[in-house]
């Protein structure tokens, strides 16, 4: 896996243009599985130099849930899950939202990060095991965007069939 490619479906603060260093750091030719280190070192770097870049939030949670650090990935969910719902107006936690907690079609910006981090918290809770935990923040997930804007209906999916073989099991 590419650098680039942590960035490839990201949703992107702002509406701004994207500055000329974090636009050679999605060109840098990096392996994420070959070099985690140095990858992990230039992503913490570009959020030093842009705080306020949620997408450098999103890769770096990305990098760690590929890279089965699922305890740090949680802790970069959380925190991009608190600063989308305050930059966007709502709560942070997903279980107080509804249909008409904001406009959550057509899904931008903020708005598209919290939504995209809620798919992110439903895959890592799935890695972790929690197929229960999963599956209650993708199918809330699935009430917020029916219209699956973040493509949370595949992960939802892999929760459903957990937990039809858990059952199973049984």
């Amino acid at each position: 896996m590419q650098l680039r490619d942590l960035f490839g479906d990201v949703p992107v603060s702002g509406e701004g243009v994207v500055p000329m260093e974090l636009q050679k750091l999605l060109r840098e030719p990096l392996d994420v599985y070959a070099d985690p280190a140095r990858t992990e070192r230039l992503l913490l770097a570009a959020r030093a130099q842009f705080p306020e870049r949620l997408e450098l939030a999103v890769a770096l949670y990305k990098m760690y849930a590929y890279s089965n650090r699922f305890e740090a990935s949680r802790a970069l969910i959380a925190e991009v899950l608190e600063r989308s719902a305050a930059e966007a107006g709502f709560s942070a936690d997903w279980r107080q939202l509804g249909p008409d907690s904001a406009a959550w079609h057509p899904a931008r910006g903020a708005v598209r990060c919290y939504l995209y981090t809620l798919k992110a918290l439903g895959f890592v809770s799935l890695r972790q095991g929690e197929a229960e935990a999963a599956h209650a923040v993708l199918s809330h997930l699935r009430t917020l965007d029916p219209q699956d804007q973040v493509g949370g209906n595949v992960v939802y999916e892999m929760a459903v069939r957990l937990l039809d073989d858990e059952e199973d099991a049984a």
